[in-house]
């Protein structure tokens, strides 16, 4: 949860575009992986308004994009997907 409210206290710094990043940010909580078809289909907004939110996202080091391709890019929660995975290392024999 502190991951969360600090994460939204930076996007609060969006001012105007900060309503649709924060949409996007709620999504990523529920769903860490996304892509901007299934995040605009989801959320019911238009492909460019979630391709933006993302890029805003991506700018300030919430979420990074990790195929490195033009389209049909995924974003990811990095840092809650980091969270997530802590406790799940194989243990070292």
């Amino acid at each position: 949860m502190a991951l969360f409210d600090e994460d939204r206290g930076t996007i609060q710094s969006l001012g105007r575009s900060a309503a649709s990043a924060f949409r996007v940010h709620d999504l990523m909580q529920r769903r860490p992986l996304v892509t901007i078809q299934a995040a605009s289909k989801e959320l019911k907004l238009s492909l460019p308004t979630v391709g933006k939110s993302l890029e805003h996202l991506v700018d300030l080091g919430i979420v990074r994009e990790v195929t490195g391709k033009q389209r049909h890019r995924v974003f990811a929660y990095r840092k809650y997907l980091d969270v997530l995975d802590r406790g799940t290392e194989p243990l070292s024999l």
